[in-house]
């Protein structure tokens, strides 16, 4: 990133001088400032202790050192004229934050905090274990494999297409904002979203606070550049070729001075020149290294589907906002509950028990009666007189009405009188057998008793 410039002694002192030293408490003591991991030309970077959650995070500080400088732990604007220009980037910075706490992608920084603290403002970010592309590059570049190469930048596709979603550019793609974890997995960090306040003042401040060489578009470089997501796609391609090529590639305002003029454009372009990758692979940085915007790719997703021909990635879930969303949240309620109901399995419907009918129960002087009644002895069967019918009893009723006991009345003595004859022998019982009609007045004897 381009700066001011002084001596490296000066610089170093500025530096010192600029930096929160380390013990700092910020916002009440709830963060403490451990030590410092870098600077630009709008903020810098501290490594500190979240007190609250006690574990380490990063602490990121507004300080846009153009229109600023540290007194004590405050930071003071440099001029009254630009009082108001400073307040607008402090509160860009946090809208910043806020949008990025908001984004929740694997591969996008997590933001925990944002915070206003010594006249200026913070954000508290995720702690990565990792190291950025450019140390890579730099140092080890033979560590990354082809196969590797292209995961990483499919995953950083995805975020970025997440980022533009929201109505967000980044403004700051480069191989030290790109961290990979220690799975590998890339880390997109340091937005520049509050750069696009100060880009918008002068060519001096823009080239301090935005552009940085080899990486940023040609619209970067002036003041009210109309800044698009394809021009973060191109920081993407430039970071890109820098990995695969080993070459930092030209300057954007080289390349568009080198077009204009009708000259060859000095970036060599990567299709072609590395058989390990597939040439579809290659053709889209290319593509969306462009030095003319209309002619990069336009969208993330049109970078995935180029690589990709397949087009195999799944369209993400984008709601409208003029959807309302409690009639959404109502639908879905009420085509859930329609499921369930009619997944639930129905309970066929057992038929009731029957109760078995209570069996009379007959008792067994009334049966051998009977067996009497309907096979006399032998006498009476072989006399000619016609036989009388033989009595039968029945068991009790369990209806409601209970039928009259049979009553079998005494021979009436010679002064006795009485208005009728209650319940007498039968007209015939002088043609009954001796012992059946003993047994007779035995049974009829015991059943009035149990009547009683």
């Amino acid at each position: 990133m381009t700066s001011p410039q002084t001596t490296d002694r000066d610089a170093a002192q500025e530096e010192r001088n600029e930096a929160l030293p380390g013990g700092t408490h910020l916002l009440d003591g709830e963060f403490t400032i451990t030590d410092k991991l870098g600077n630009g030309g709008f903020g810098i970077t501290y490594l500190a202790k979240d007190n609250y959650l006690d574990r380490d995070v990063v602490i990121k500080e507004c300080f846009p050192e153009v229109f600023c400088h540290r007194a004590g732990k405050s930071v003071l604007v440099r001029s009254t004229a630009n009082q108001d220009k400073y307040r607008s980037i402090v509160q860009m910075f946090m809208r910043e934050a806020r949008s990025i706490a908001k984004l929740r992608h694997p591969n996008v920084i997590g933001v925990h905090r944002v915070f206003e603290d010594n006249d200026t403002a913070y954000m508290a970010l995720d702690l990565i274990d990792g190291r950025d592309l450019l140390d890579i590059i730099k140092r080890d570049r033979d560590a990354l494999r082809p196969a590797q190469i292209v995961n990483i930048l499919t995953k950083l596709l995805d975020a970025i297409d997440l980022i533009h979603q929201q109505d967000l550019l980044h403004r700051d793609i480069s191989p030290d904002n790109i961290l990979l974890d220690k799975w590998g997995s890339p880390v997109l960090i340091d937005f520049g979203a509050a750069r696009e306040e100060a880009s918008r003042e002068t060519r001096a401040m823009s080239a301090v606070l935005v552009v940085k060489d080899g990486y940023s578009p040609q619209e970067f470089y002036f003041a009210g550049g109309k800044q698009t997501p394809c021009s973060d796609l191109y920081a993407l391609a430039a970071t890109f070729y820098h990995v695969i090529s080993g070459e930092v590639p030209p300057n954007s305002q080289t390349r568009m001075a080198e077009v204009a003029g009708g000259s060859e454009d000095p970036c060599v372009p990567l299709a072609g020149r590395f058989k390990e990758y597939d040439s579809a692979f290659l053709a889209a940085i290319d593509t969306a290294m462009r030095v003319l915007p209309k002619e990069r790719l336009q969208s993330a997703r049109a970078w995935a589907d180029m690589i990709d021909p397949t087009k195999a990635r799944a369209a993400p879930l984008v709601l409208s906002k003029k959807n309302n969303l409690g009639a959404t949240l109502n639908r879905l309620i009420s085509e859930t509950n329609d499921y369930v109901l009619k997944s639930a399995p129905v309970e066929e419907k057992k038929p009731a028990p029957t109760v078995p009918k209570e069996r009379r129960v007959v008792p067994d002087w009334v049966r051998e009666f009977n067996e009497e009644s309907l096979a006399p002895d032998a006498p009476v069967r072989n006399r000619a007189e016609p036989k009388a019918p033989p009595l039968r009893l029945e068991p009790e009723s369990t209806g409601p009405a209970r039928a009259a006991p049979l009553v079998l009345g005494t021979p009436k003595s010679a002064g006795e009188s009485s208005p009728e004859p209650v319940h007498s022998e039968p007209e015939d019982a002088s043609k009954m057998p001796s012992r059946l009609r003993a047994k007779l007045r035995h049974r009829m004897s015991m059943f009035r008793s149990s009547w009683r």
